[in-house]
């Protein structure tokens, strides 16, 4: 059966998109419900016969499992040796583009996507991840582009949101960026990120309240925020605020104790 990586991302400002990347791609073709693999051949039965077919989805396995316990280049080689078999596995294009993410070789996970969705343009996972890449590489135009197809796809995905509202802060679309974390807030009221990045965007747009109601529910899901926010350019707006500061200082106070 056919699953999908889902992105689980915790995200601040751009500087932090490798750290996220790192997290992001954990897991060849993975379900983060479910924790298992997407088969190599979904249909593999109908084509039992055909011993290229069959190599392939066996370099593919190999693949998953070098990738499980942390050996990405030999990842690599065996999803290149299952392409070598038979070139339109995208799962095999999609695998090989997590395990360069995680060997830091960027440029080619980008093409493997770009492969990958040349032959399944309505993988929402790989719009999403493509979307993360090109944010790394400076490129949010072309990231909002890829999060956008990616949530027409499937529109109630706070993940893609929050990538969404992310592209949208970098392209200085404030009040867009803002509506996209409040939703991804209002789906997923847990999600610090979406609340932190709603911050960032009312804190660029002037809105002191809601930014300071946002970060009050960020610093609540995940303390460790309070130590970006106090150095964040996008909150220059609270330099100085006492209530800003006060919650800054209860946040750290609270996260010592426990």
């Amino acid at each position: 059966m056919k699953t999908l990586l889902r992105a689980i991302l915790v995200l601040t400002a751009l500087g932090a998109v490798v750290a996220v990347l790192v997290r992001l791609f954990g897991r060849p073709q993975q379900s983060a419900e479910s924790g298992e693999a997407r088969e190599s051949m979904p249909d593999l039965e109908e084509v039992i016969g055909d011993t290229r077919l069959r190599t392939a989805a066996s370099y593919l396995d190999e693949g998953n499992v070098y990738f499980n316990v942390g050996q990405y280049a030999l990842a690599v080689e065996r999803y290149t040796r299952a392409l070598a078999e038979s070139p339109g596995i995208p799962a095999a294009l999609y695998n090989r583009a997590t395990a360069h993410t995680r060997l830091g070789a960027f440029d080619e996970a980008l093409a493997d996507y770009d492969a990958a969705l040349e032959l399944t343009p309505a993988d929402g996972d790989a719009l999403n991840n493509r979307g993360m890449l090109r944010l790394y590489r400076a490129e949010p135009a072309e990231a909002l582009a890829d999060f956008q197809q990616a949530l027409a796809l499937n529109p109630d995905d706070a993940t893609v949101m929050v990538n969404c509202g992310m592209a949208q802060l970098e392209t200085a679309a404030h009040e867009d960026a803002l509506a996209s974390f409040e939703q991804a807030a209002k789906l997923n009221p847990g999600d610090s990120a979406a609340h932190y990045g709603a911050a960032q965007a009312a804190g660029a747009l002037g809105k002191r309240e809601v930014a300071l109601e946002h970060l009050r529910e960020a610093f609540e899901i995940q303390p460790a925020y309070a130590a970006e926010a106090a150095g964040d350019a996008r909150l220059a707006l609270l330099d100085g605020d006492e209530e800003f500061m006060k919650l800054l200082r209860s946040t750290a106070e609270e996260s010592a104790e426990e």
